[in-house]
């Protein structure tokens, strides 16, 4: 129960975060759908909405291409997660105090590490 409200409550903050980006290119969610479809992103006008309004998440590389095509370098979660990218759309080589690591367990679920100095485990939800 716990690691679904903390999901919903994440999927709110970067769904929040997308708009923002959205709004401050001066773009629609027709306008963003049609520049990730030329970035070779093909999502529907629902899907784009559901990661606005925090009822889905995309994939990292997902994020990825929606950070490049909203010039975004990276997206805060709250004050002390951020998923950051470098001005080209890639990770960056070095991890920053504020950077996480996510990746998938064989049980489908998310880990979430925080960098640098100890990669522990501070979140574990499934996907």
């Amino acid at each position: 129960m716990v690691a679904t409200i903390i999901a919903m409550v994440w999927k709110e903050k970067l769904g929040e975060e997308i708009r923002r980006a959205r709004a401050k290119k001066g773009m629609t969610q027709e306008k963003l759908q049609e520049a990730l479809q030329l970035a070779g992103l093909k999502l529907s006008l629902t899907t784009l909405k559901y990661y606005e309004s925090g009822k889905w998440a995309p994939d990292f590389g997902d994020l990825r291409t929606i950070a490049q095509v909203l010039d975004a370098d990276y997206f805060k979660i709250d004050d002390n997660i951020r998923v950051d990218f470098s001005p080209n759309g890639k990770l960056r080589l070095d991890t920053l105090p504020q950077q996480l690591t996510l990746d998938l367990d064989a049980e489908g679920r998310v880990n979430i590490r925080r960098h640098p100095r100890y990669s522990t485990m501070i979140r574990k939800i499934r996907a």
